[in-house]
């Protein structure tokens, strides 16, 4: 079969199966049509066959395609077969969500334009996010009555013709030029396929739905097939002024003096973008054109640009842009001694109002952020969305840090009043690190990492203030990562160890209970107390598997203490809000106590207030659960957090304990020992113990005794020592008022 009937075949085929001619039989004698989606996502591009029904798409595993990407909805869109009246072919349909009318997160995109549903023709292109996408293809193939085999037509050098724009070209190449026909099997970048598509193409020249021109070196025409007649209708009237007529002696130098055959170029016929394949013709001296409307595909590949440049929720530049325009901005200062500036933004406590009122109001409060930093920045400075609720600013020409501070403090200003979200009024506020160029950094990554570390030390500062990168500060966080890798292995290598501090009954005058302390025996810095690495495992997600850890080695101990022979003791453990927080934490913990064959009711798992009141309704039922294993709880430095009277006697506990900054003072200050007192009354009425920690004193100890305190713990009776000191000192003390 020869390539001009091939396409004239497929032609006429796709023809039939347009709206105006869907009257007309779709099969030509002797051919089928087979349907191809051509998928290009992060793992990279696959050709699906379409002959199913119906397709669910998204990045859902369950879909019968699968989307590779974070950036699409988990159903994206629907494909539906369309039959065709009176014909056995049919076309597809997509439609954007799914079936029950609940869209997508972005949308689609068909050919650059938005859609919510769209009969798709061939080489039509779909655009589901920034990274990924879709081309619709069709391939007419010889069917089996001639007795031959299904074959795929092959160029020369061993090309499938129609699938090779599948494998070989880039999807932004593969759109519509425009008018519903795309030329089946003819690349719209002709420069892959040189002498052998020229030849191609000039066999069916009348129809072809692209324009092809024909002229001489000074421009004048000698050929228009009928598509450059429809698409050019004023290119006689212009001659050489026309943009497909233009510089082609220029063209034809440019081919003489090199090594090729044709040139490609791009012109602008008043709104609408062309590639024009030009191939020179020695023999007769005249230049063939073909030419491909590329005006949607120019207008695709500019709404990618954007979106992998622009933050989808804000409209800002994202982190992309930042660094490409700061990397070019600093080559400019480099030549001009400009000193600029790198603002490092995080809102405060923004994940408090995204948890609390909803990931909606917390995007609207991102969008009208943004319009305020807009409005107080500078012409010519630029401020990016870097991740969540971080931006980055780039600050041009400040001769002086005054000159930054200023412009810092008035960005500051702009969160004094508050953002109104529906029936809310929200006050929030921004802490802010700077880093300046050339004196803390001479590259972009140099200069982002140190204005993000001065944003950290101005949260460490109080929040809602600004800072100026040091050198201090490099050395800090330097220090700090050192610590974060080594904590990695710290229970792997045997450098974490527990401290047990006694818990001493007031009424039987003895050990009853013990705290379980962690701490870390550095390589290099000695002995590190909790608030050394607790901190920064919590902020790291560390704290986790540390803290099982603790608690496996903790309930392993005790439970050795009592076949050691030593009485009964209480073993108290600090729970973190991250390992509280696990699905699987009460699973674990009940896992944990069968290997360990710990008694529950020897265990005293400790929570603080802010920890027990983020998700009350939940965490509650998750104490009472704890409680019916017949483990004991205990609220934690109560007093020093936020808790409402009308939950504390809803919540499953058995202890309160009074925070040392209480007792610290209790014998000098009433306002301390109201409170201290206070918090005995109300444990009391609510059936629960009291336990003071930090009792270092017989003054204090004699005082909280009086109050009816139940037990405590502190420096007066011992301090936090190695489980071998410990059965020392529970063996020696039966009677612990005497050697009091």
């Amino acid at each position: 079969m020869q390539l001009a009937d091939l396409e004239i075949a497929d032609l006429e085929i796709r023809r039939s199966c347009s709206v105006e001619h869907k009257e007309e039989n779709t099969a030509a004698e002797g051919y089928q049509i087979l349907h191809f989606l051509v998928v290009e996502d992060v793992n990279g591009k696959r050709q699906i066959e379409l002959d199913a029904k119906t397709y669910s798409i998204g990045r859902y595993p369950t879909n019968g395609i699968v989307l590779n990407s974070e950036l699409v909805s988990r159903q994206h869109a629907i494909l539906l077969r369309v039959p065709i009246p009176k014909t056995s072919s049919y076309l597809f349909r997509i439609i954007d969500g799914n079936l029950q009318g609940k869209r997508s997160t972005n949308g689609i995109l068909i050919n650059g334009d938005r859609r919510f549903s769209h009969i798709l023709n061939h080489g039509d292109e779909v655009i589901f996010s920034s990274d990924t996408r879709a081309v619709y293809l069709q391939r007419v193939t010889q069917t089996q009555h001639s007795g031959e085999p299904d074959q795929d037509i092959q160029d020369s050098k061993g090309r499938r013709i129609h699938q090779s724009i599948a494998a070989n070209q880039s999807l932004s190449h593969l759109v519509s030029n425009g008018n519903g026909m795309n030329g089946h099997g003819i690349a719209e970048d002709f420069s892959e396929y040189g002498d052998e598509l020229v030849s191609r193409l000039a066999s069916i020249p009348e129809l072809n739905p692209n324009p092809i021109v024909e002229a001489d070196p000074a421009g004048v025409i000698t050929y228009l097939n009928p598509a450059a007649e429809r698409v050019f209708p004023n290119i006689h009237e212009l001659g050489t002024k026309h943009p497909a007529l233009q510089g082609l002696a220029n063209v034809v130098e440019q081919l003489q003096n090199g090594h090729e055959d044709f040139l490609v170029r791009e012109i602008l016929v008043g709104s609408r973008i062309f590639e024009q394949f030009l191939h020179y013709i020695p023999s007769s001296d005249l230049i063939r054109s073909y030419v491909a409307d590329i005006t949607e595909r120019k207008r695709s590949q500019e709404i990618i640009q954007y979106q992998a440049s622009h933050d989808a929720l804000t409209g800002l530049p994202n982190r992309n842009y930042f660094d490409d325009y700061l990397s070019r901005v600093i080559l400019q200062a480099q030549q001009t001694d400009e000193k600029l500036a790198v603002v490092f933004l995080d809102l405060d406590r923004f994940k408090l109002i995204n948890d609390s009122l909803g990931h909606a109001s917390g995007d609207r409060l991102l969008v009208e952020v943004c319009q305020r930093l807009r409005n107080y920045l500078r012409q010519g400075d630029i401020v990016s969305r870097w991740g969540g609720d971080e931006f980055t600013m780039l600050l041009r020409n400040v001769d002086s840090a005054d000159r930054t501070l200023k412009i810092c403090s008035r960005l500051l200003s702009a969160f004094e009043a508050p953002f109104y979200l529906n029936e809310h009024e929200l006050h929030i506020s921004t802490s802010m690190g700077i880093s300046i160029f050339p004196y803390d950094g001479k590259d972009v990554e140099t200069l982002v990492k140190n204005a993000d570390q001065a944003m950290f030390r101005a949260k460490e500062s109080g929040r809602n203030n600004y800072q100026l990168y040091t050198h201090a500060m490099n050395q800090s966080a330097l220090h700090r990562l050192s610590l974060e890798n080594r904590l990695c292995k710290a229970a792997e290598n045997e450098e974490l160890i527990i401290y047990y501090q006694p818990q001493v009954s007031l009424e039987l005058g003895r050990v009853v209970g013990v705290e379980a302390l962690l701490r870390w025996r550095h390589p290099e810095e000695g002995l590190l107390p909790p608030s050394k690495f607790i901190p920064l495992a919590e902020e790291t997600g560390l704290i986790v598997p540390i803290g099982y850890w603790l608690l496996r080695k903790a309930c392993s101990q005790n439970q050795e203490w009592f076949k050691m022979g030593l009485p009964p003791l209480r073993l108290g453990i600090n729970l973190s809000a991250h390992q509280f927080k696990q699905q699987g934490f009460i699973n674990s913990l009940r896992d944990i106590l069968a290997e360990t064959e710990l008694d529950p009711s020897s265990l005293d798992l400790e929570l603080t207030e802010s920890i027990v009141m983020e998700d009350v309704d939940e965490n509650i039922d998750k104490m009472r659960q704890l409680r019916d294993m017949g483990i004991n709880l205990s609220i934690d430095d109560f007093g020093t957090g936020y808790s409402s009277l009308s939950y504390l006697k809803c919540l499953p506990i058995n202890v309160l304990k009074i925070h040392q900054s209480f007792v610290r003072d209790i014998t000098t200050n009433p306002n301390d020992f109201a409170i201290a007192m206070s918090i005995i009354t109300l444990a009391h009425s609510l059936n629960l113990k009291v336990i003071a920690e930090g009792v270092e004193t017989m003054e204090q100890m004699e005082l909280l005794r009086s109050s009816g305190c139940d037990e405590m713990q502190g420096y007066l009776f011992n301090k936090p020592i190695p489980p071998e000191e410990l059965e020392i000192v529970v063996n020696n003390n039966n009677c612990f008022w005497e050697s009091a």
